[in-house]
């Protein structure tokens, strides 16, 4: 679903409000859900579900993982007291 609506930002209190369409209730996005909010460094927000906080922890730390593979092994051959020349070996 493909849901796009030009929404204004309200003041309420001391903050800045955005209202969702209602059509992204079915997403999960329903009134008292915690979300997450980032801002990218292009000026976009992203809002995450809190509950799918978990999965993009994960995603995270495999893409890092799998990243620096090759520095991460080094350290835990060092770790074991292993010399990193005979470990590249």
């Amino acid at each position: 679903m493909k849901s796009m609506k030009i929404m204004k930002i309200r003041r309420s209190g001391n903050s800045n409000v955005v209202a969702l369409p209602h059509d992204l209730e079915t997403l999960g996005y329903a009134p008292g859900v915690s979300v997450l909010v980032e801002a990218l460094p292009s000026g976009e927000l992203r809002i995450i579900l809190a509950t799918h906080l978990q999965d993009l922890i994960r995603e995270t730390g495999r893409r890092v993982i799998a990243e620096n593979r090759e520095a991460l092994d080094i350290l835990a051959a060092h770790d074991h007291g292993v010399d990193s020349a005979a470990a590249e070996a």
